[in-house]
């Protein structure tokens, strides 16, 4: 159940075009800057990014009026410098959420929480914005654009102002991310935001006590990092697994973290297992060793309620009976009947194997205390940091003499000081005159003219920009020896982001939950490497992930000029290129950017082609939508099945899969597909299909008629 989104209220009056503010504040481990105005070159982003010393930032942009060009360059270098921080955006005005969402590469790794959305009155013209807050109102901005608001001045419709149409989709379609616990304690007290913790989140508390240590587990245990956790035990560890998450088919976290703690331990306790834990977690052979079970949970059944319960079972004091491969007794919560435990099997042999543990009064005391500490009181493993030890120097009888040794040097040196001090008294030396050296002020960053349509500058990066009649969509190349070199990266990077413009529209339920999870999840990895990697431009880890990115676009680019036909951009809108002074020695390098206007007409035309079904002889395909290519190299194109008819079943092909060919004849579309297919199921000679499932190489499948 969604929360309602913020009530409206009036917008904000614009700060000043070019006046930058920047307020910065901590709270706990958290960093705060709020941010007012043009973000320009007054905004210097490595200096305030290198004055950040948590690890969590929290963003404030509620005053931000735009991004202009220089300061995108210097909010990327922020970006890139805070990359292993973890940054939320908050409070996003209208403008500031436009231009990161808009830009590929402006919102980086930070994760945006919340922001403004303009809505304007039709009738009165009173314009008020309302807060999103996206963890929560994820499904009620998918469906902002074609939203109204009643006018809280004349009882008008308010609609959402001047967004792209692809804004509010593009915002809902990203991952949804983790909030710190800390961070999500300040945006609900402070912000009074109404967020719910995730509870998958992995998180990982300690207590230590002389040899004891007690270690608070919780989420999703696929998540857990085995070496932290086998640091973090020592002596007899006791693991609360209360609120701890498991699947039993990624359990290997949790196994690496056994085998590796009772290498080191003294012993190790588990309390608080969940149903299911001992089964798929638990080795017989790791009983036999340091570890123990505490208390565990068995699902129970009420025969009277027709419900089934989870109770703990604590081994001690039930052990005679769990040995036998029994349940213990117990009572239903609601009706007080008795409960029955059906085991399975491999339950039995797990209470068989169960071994008792020495009672030790002192461990019991610690593990009361610990288990009733809040977790903000506890050691939180997961943001803890060891503490440098000073080494302190023993002085020996030797180390006397070397120190007497340097004293007598020191007095030796003193003497000479007070000849020479002596000697200058009686015969003062001649002071020259000299004047206050001249200090060159910094020149001014160079003017640039560019035309109106670039709105970033950041090397390798593309976006697309609704128009009122067209999508404009811009590419921007990386810095490149040769103009010809610039221009290929620029018109690559404006095609493929036009690609990711088509699918973002593309509303086909098979589409989106078959197509685009295929390509977008590697896409988002591959240009967020990159950016990562723009900080040192000479190092091979930066040139390694843009022959990534462009090498993938390239490929894009090439399946969108052979399947979409004439829906296919031909003629690029404008270009601009800039020449800059190479670093280092080297010869001068290129910039370059490239402006497609894809009419609306032809933006139809392209999502009606990767979008509609074509069916023949029982079969129905869609071409191949270009953006796959970003997750295989070999991809090439072809036409994905969405429904296979009987005689390609019968040959053991099924939906989801690709055809590339039809008895050999490369097939690029879905039209393509059928008609070959058609003439193939009619004709008299052999038929075949070459299909590719996954990750798996093509195979030839023939088909019989």
């Amino acid at each position: 159940m969604s929360t309602a989104p913020t009530p409206s209220t009036p917008k904000a009056p614009r700060a000043p075009q070019n006046n930058f503010g920047l307020q910065k504040a901590t709270n706990g481990g958290i960093t705060l800057l709020s941010m007012e105005g043009t973000i320009n070159e007054d905004f210097e982003g490595r200096k305030v990014a290198e004055g950040i010393k948590t690890k969590k930032l929290v963003v404030s942009m509620r005053g931000v009026r735009r991004f202009a060009s220089w300061g995108m360059s210097e909010w990327m270098d922020f970006l890139r410098i805070n990359a292993n921080t973890d940054l939320y955006l908050v409070e996003c005005s209208s403008y500031a959420v436009s231009q990161i969402t808009m830009v590929t590469g402006l919102l980086g790794h930070a994760k945006l929480v919340s922001f403004y959305v303009s809505y304007l009155c039709g009738s009165c013209g009173e314009e008020r914005e309302t807060l999103f807050i996206v963890p929560r109102d994820r499904e009620e901005i998918r469906d902002l654009l074609g939203s109204h608001q009643e006018c809280a001045t004349c009882g008008g419709r308010a609609r959402p102002g001047d967004y792209p149409a692809s804004f509010f989709e593009s915002t809902c379609e990203r991952p949804a991310f983790d909030i710190d616990d800390e961070v999500l304690k300040y945006l609900r007290s402070e912000l009074k935001y109404e967020i719910a913790p995730d509870l998958t989140r992995f998180r990982a508390f300690r207590a230590v006590k002389d040899k004891y240590t007690y270690l608070r587990l919780s989420g999703s245990l696929a998540l857990l990092r085995p070496e932290l956790v086998v640091d973090a035990s020592a002596g007899t560890t006791i693991v609360d697994l209360e609120g701890a998450i498991f699947d039993p088919v990624q359990i290997a976290p949790w196994r690496a973290y056994v085998k590796g703690a009772l290498a080191t331990v003294t012993g190790l306790q588990l309390i608080n297992c969940p149903i299911g834990f001992l089964e798929h977690a638990v080795l017989p052979e790791d009983l036999h060793d340091k570890l123990k079970i505490r208390t565990f949970a068995i699902a129970y059944d009420c025969s009277r309620c027709d419900t089934t319960s989870a109770q703990l079972v604590d081994v001690a004091t039930n052990l005679e009976q769990l040995v036998g491969g029994v349940a213990p007794p117990a009572r239903c919560p609601t009706c007080s009947s008795k409960l029955i435990a059906t085991l399975s099997p491999s339950q039995v042999s797990c209470l068989r194997s169960l071994p008792a543990r020495d009672r030790d009064p002192a461990l019991d005391a610690f593990l009361v205390k610990a288990r009733t500490e809040p977790s903000d009181k506890l050691e939180n493993l997961l943001t803890a940091t060891k503490k440098p030890v000073k080494a302190t120097a023993a002085v020996g009888g030797r180390a006397i003499y070397i120190a007497l040794g340097l004293s007598a040097l020191l007095i030796a040196g003193l003497v000479m000081l007070g000849i020479v001090l002596w000697e200058r008294t009686a015969n003062p030396p001649v002071v020259a005159t000299t004047t206050n050296p001249t200090v060159t002020p910094e020149p001014p960053r160079p003017t640039i003219n560019r035309p109106e349509w670039i709105l970033s500058d950041v090397p390798s990066s593309a976006y697309c920009h609704d128009m009122i009649n067209r999508l404009m969509c811009v590419g921007v190349s990386s810095y490149r020896p040769t103009r010809d070199e610039a221009v290929t990266d620029a018109n690559d990077a404006a095609l493929e982001q036009l690609v990711s413009a088509v699918g973002i529209k593309i509303s086909d339920p098979f589409f989106r939950e078959n197509v685009l999870g295929g390509y977008s999840d590697v896409r988002a990895k591959a240009l967020a490497a990159l950016q990562t990697a723009d900080i040192d431009r000479s190092s091979a880890t930066y040139a390694a992930a843009n022959d990534t990115v462009n090498k993938a676009r390239k490929r894009v680019v090439e399946i969108l000029q052979r399947s979409a036909g004439a829906a296919a951009p031909t003629q690029r809108s404008d270009w601009y290129w800039e020449e800059y002074a190479g670093e280092k020695g080297k010869g001068n390098e290129v910039l370059v950017f490239v402006r497609y206007d894809v009419s609306l007409d032809a933006l139809r035309a392209l999502v009606d082609r990767y979008s509609t079904p074509t069916s023949t002889m029982g079969t129905v395909a869609m071409t191949a939508f270009p953006g796959l290519a970003w997750n295989h190299a070999d991809f090439a194109g072809g036409a994905v099945l969405t429904k296979v008819g009987k005689q390609l079943t019968r040959a053991g092909i099924a939906p989801k899969q690709l055809v590339t060919a039809v008895n050999e004849q490369p097939v690029s579309d879905a039209t393509g597909f059928a008609r070959h297919l058609e003439d193939g199921l009619k004709g008299t000679g052999d038929l075949t299909l070459t299909v590719k499932a996954g990750d798996a190489p093509a195979a030839i499948v023939p088909i019989k008629r």
